[in-house]
């Protein structure tokens, strides 16, 4: 006998990104086109890893978006399994009742969640009556999947107290004749993104070892996984340009329960995804702004068919980001970054154009052999100075104006490079939860 599930994360409806109404559509379709497939194959069940939402506060087209999609797995006898992610969270002021809970309540999905009782933890069965639980029996499978929503950096610990919630559950397990055990967590593994800080390591998902057969997790959009064990399927859609070169989709798991231990097969299957196409366009030895634009013209018709290519295989322009690079031998000022952008549509399809500035002004003079005052790395190092200095004059960041300096620097460029407001927030967050942790452990 085999039963075979979805495992999605990471879908973020209701990300106006860009402020383009398609990009807000593209989320939902590539979704809605993932339920269709787990309608098609019959599976016995749709688990969501956390991120619904793009985030908190939702309009009423991403609440149907989300309640058809959901309906037609109900509809099709498909239980949705999901936990609650970062941005699925509800505010404090709303009575920490989210969206997710009110898509339990009006049976579109279940929503699991261990119960955290201080120093323990609890997995209770999932009730219809409260359309509360912390763990679903898919019927007629023997297999059980709990789950565990974001708990930020208290994530270690969760899964520490996790794994002896689930060792003194053995017992019931057997009389309820459970075979295979499936963890929905919402977090990732420390140093699969550098620039992602405050994950659990890889040894602190040991203590869950023994009891759990597949873990499934959300949270990091790239995908990864870790020992025929944990596996993280990736976004299922572009959240930001940085990412588009990660193979992301969704895992079909197969689970052969024909023999005393169950084995499961994970395929990673990729979803459709509006391509983003990312180019770099070097600046160096072009001496005004009208030789650049024409040089820039003719480098446009060479990539013309790279992105009709990418066009036609998704049905629809893609995204184009071009970053500027070398040095710009001409005062930046005169840069008209609408005729770039002009003379992209010009020449390619597109649905929306990130042009960014990656050059140097002139970095070096060769008679005097020292660094030139518009030198973007001076500027940066000027930047950070500033920034450090009006830090430290506020008591709350003195003590770390170093480090919240850097941090100010980057979530400038993030601002600048179009970044989405709220992934820019989730990501301050992050930063503010590492500084505080390394401030106390000083």
């Amino acid at each position: 006998m085999s039963v075979q599930f979805l495992h999605v994360a990471d879908v973020h409806l209701g990300n106006f990104q860009y402020q383009h109404k398609e990009r807000y559509n593209d989320f939902a379709r590539a979704f809605s086109a993932i339920v269709d497939d787990a309608i098609r194959r019959r599976v016995a069940a749709f688990l969501v890893a956390g991120d619904v939402f793009h985030k908190r506060s939702i309009d009423a087209m991403t609440l149907y978006q989300a309640k058809e999609a959901f309906g037609r797995l109900k509809a099709a006898g498909i239980p949705a399994l999901v936990i609650e992610g970062n941005h699925d969270k509800a505010h404090y002021r709303d009575a920490q009742v989210s969206w997710l809970n009110f898509l339990s309540w009006s049976d579109d999905l279940i929503l699991l969640a261990a119960a955290n009782d201080g120093g323990t933890l609890r997995f209770d069965p999932w009730l219809p009556t409260t359309k509360q639980g912390g763990y679903y029996d898919i019927t007629g499978t023997g297999i059980r999947v709990y789950g565990i929503p974001w708990y930020g950096g208290g994530t270690a610990a969760i899964m520490q107290r996790a794994g002896d919630a689930l060792r003194r559950m053995r017992a019931e397990e057997e009389r309820a004749g459970v075979r295979y055990r499936v963890m929905l967590l919402h977090t990732g593994v420390d140093g699969v993104l550098p620039s992602l800080h405050g994950l659990p390591t890889r040894t602190q998902f040991d203590p869950l070892r023994d009891v759990v057969d597949y873990v499934a997790l959300g949270h990091v959009h790239k995908p990864y996984e870790f020992d025929d064990w944990l596996y993280n399927p990736g976004s299922t859609e572009t959240v930001s340009a940085e990412e588009a070169a990660w193979k992301r989709g969704y895992y079909a798991v197969e689970v052969d329960l024909s023999s005393d231990a169950p084995r499961h097969h994970a395929r990673h299957i990729l979803n459709a995804q509006r391509p983003f196409l990312r180019w770099s366009f070097s600046v160096d030895g072009l001496a005004s702004p009208e030789i650049l634009l024409e040089h820039f013209g003719a480098w446009c018709r060479e990539h013309r068919s790279q992105a009709e290519r990418g066009a036609a295989s998704f049905g629809g322009p893609p995204v184009i980001d071009v970053a500027l690079a070398g040095t710009l031998a001409f005062d930046i000022g005169a840069l008209e970054r609408r005729a770039l952008e002009d003379a992209v549509r010009a020449h390619m399809p597109a649905l929306h154009i990130i042009i960014r500035n990656l050059f140097n002004t002139v970095d070096f003079n060769p008679e005097t052999g020292e660094l030139d005052g518009r030198d973007e790395a001076t500027r940066q190092e000027l930047e950070l100075r500033i920034f450090q200095d009006l830090l430290a004059r506020d008591a709350r960041f003195a003590a770390e104006a170093g480090p919240w300096s850097r941090v100010v620097a980057e979530l400038k460029q993030r601002a600048l490079a179009g970044e989405d407001p709220a992934v820019i927030a989730g990501w301050l967050g992050e930063q503010h939860a590492r500084l505080a942790r390394e401030g106390s452990t000083q």
